[in-house]
């Protein structure tokens, strides 16, 4: 924690100064909310083991900031060791009732097998549901929260920090250890005037069949999904079907297609302040837009040539109102063809692509940064 006794002393000084002078000091010149610094790191190495076959590890472990005093995160920087093989990264809250099984569920540093979300207590059930801190993907290693907001931490609260491991760019030798890291910007919470900031999840379902002329046992469907299931989980597979059940597709038989389109309804107010994407490896272009089609429509994010190696948000050049009874519409546009010439794709069998949660899977969601009413 960076040391700020000095600013107060200064400030005293300066006042008892002006006071002698007979002058008086600007409400301007007021000391500066001192800054906390926390960082939290895996507490020993760990080397990723995919399962069954698969290139894919998600792994949890639990992280203490050391938080001294209750605060208001103001920027978290994530730092993967090892960049190689960190596919994405997302950081979750302990509440205190969690505590303790989240302390046995790490195992004294060994972490767990967390596909989905971090099964740890009632919130961490599902990677849709589950509400995130913070995430990182490549190209936005450190989230700053936009001015004015930020996001509550209270003294002694641990975290879960959630390790998409993807082994695809090793291809000789064997697999490093990775011990990461991330670092918490905070102000004190006590007289703070920044507002909460919340993550929003916006998936769409992913249906890519096989191309033209590409052929292979999991260019079926039903097969592709069982494979699904046994190198990640179960839960991938139910998430899958779910998508497109709420979606308005069939669960069981839906339409394939290169372009995922989902429509939510808005059930509470709330203010967009920034936009991310997140696809994987075939990803093209993905959209998000607030009432399509109607007078008042509005694009909130538009990544015309998505970049899966930057994954940066974007924060919006005044923040946007969404009412209940909104339509949100996340679109993602993707091209199949891609798996037979990535190099860390074309090595794999043929495959019809649904959402999941392994690199060679993919997904369409859009996380809008949102501060609530």
């Amino acid at each position: 924690m960076r040391s700020t006794r000095i600013f107060p002393i200064l400030a005293v000084t300066t006042g008892a100064l002006f006071a002698a002078l007979g002058l008086t000091t600007s409400a301007t010149h007021a000391a500066t909310p001192p800054t906390h610094l926390y960082t939290a790191t895996m507490s020993r190495p760990y080397s990723p083991v995919p399962t069954n076959g698969g290139t894919d590890d998600y792994h949890c472990f639990v992280i203490d900031p050391h938080v001294t005093s209750d605060s208001i995160i103001t920027s978290v920087t994530f730092k993967p060791q090892q960049k190689l093989i960190v596919h994405h990264m997302i950081l979750f809250q302990v509440a205190q009732k969690d505590r303790a099984s989240a302390i046995a569920l790490n195992k004294n540093g060994a972490g767990w097998s967390c596909f989905g979300g971090a099964g740890n207590g009632s919130s961490f059930s599902s990677f849709l549901t589950t509400p995130w801190l913070s995430s990182w993907a490549p190209g936005r290693n450190t989230d700053t929260m936009p001015s004015g907001y930020g996001s509550p931490i209270s003294q002694g609260d641990l975290l879960v920090i959630q390790i998409h491991y993807n082994l695809l760019a090793i291809n000789f030798g064997g697999t490093p250890k990775d011990q990461s890291s991330v670092q918490i910007t905070a102000l004190p919470a006590a007289g703070s005037t920044l507002k909460p900031l919340y993550a929003d999840l916006f998936p769409a379902p992913v249906e890519l069949a096989c191309p033209t002329g590409v052929t292979g046992p999991l260019c079926d469907r039903g097969k592709s999904l069982i494979d699904l299931a046994r190198r990640t989980s179960s839960e991938s597979a139910v998430e899958s079907a779910g998508l497109n059940l709420i979606c308005g597709e069939s669960a069981f038989a839906p339409t394939p297609s290169n372009t995922s389109t989902c429509d939510r309804t808005i059930t509470q107010n709330e203010v967009v302040i920034k936009a991310t994407p997140h696809m994987h490896l075939l990803g093209r272009s993905m959209r998000v837009i607030l009432n399509p089609g109607t007078a008042g429509e509005r694009v909130l994010l538009d990544r015309p040539r998505y970049n899966f190696d930057d994954q940066s948000p974007t924060v919006l050049r005044k923040p946007i109102a969404l009412k209940i009874g909104d339509t949100i519409r996340v679109q993602c546009v993707f091209d199949p063809t891609l798996r037979q010439t990535i190099p860390q794709l074309k090595k794999l069998p043929a495959r019809y692509v649904t959402w999941g949660e392994g690199s060679s899977d993919e997904m369409c969601l859009g996380v809008l940064g949102v501060a609530r009413n």
